[in-house]
């Protein structure tokens, strides 16, 4: 199924392996095959990643955009979710960890990121009540 992006004035985008910039005007375009794409707001870097959940989710996108390495990151997500049950985060938090690791297993991380973002909310929630 193509996808049709419209990027705004400026806007980067990763597509496969290649980082692209959008010029000075907005442009529409499609991809018709199947590789990673991510939007600049949807690309976190490593020291960006500051909590437990933004690791997580650092990690599924490593294995979003090398999907031919994925499993060398699993071991990695799995002791990242062990750091996470240790939270505070509840029923919705474990809800939540459990749709992330089923969209992996499905093999579908596009959707798992968009579910470790709800991760990041809620964890975020959770610890500006402990402090």
């Amino acid at each position: 199924m193509p996808l049709k992006l419209t990027l705004r004035k400026n806007e980067k985008i990763l597509i496969g392996n290649a980082v692209l910039q959008n010029g000075d005007g907005k442009s529409e375009f499609v991809v018709l095959n199947h590789v990673p794409v991510l939007r600049e707001k949807d690309i976190m870097t490593e020291d960006a990643a500051d909590t437990v959940a933004k690791k997580i989710y650092y990690t599924i996108l490593n294995m979003y955009v090398t999907p031919e390495q994925e499993r060398s990151f699993h071991k990695f997500y799995f002791l990242l979710l062990k750091q996470l049950l240790v939270l505070p985060l509840g029923d919705e938090g474990l809800d939540l960890m459990m749709e992330t690791s089923e969209y992996i297993i499905a093999g579908d991380h596009y959707k798992a990121l968009k579910s470790c973002r709800k991760l990041i909310d809620y964890e975020a929630e959770v610890m500006s009540h402990g402090e």
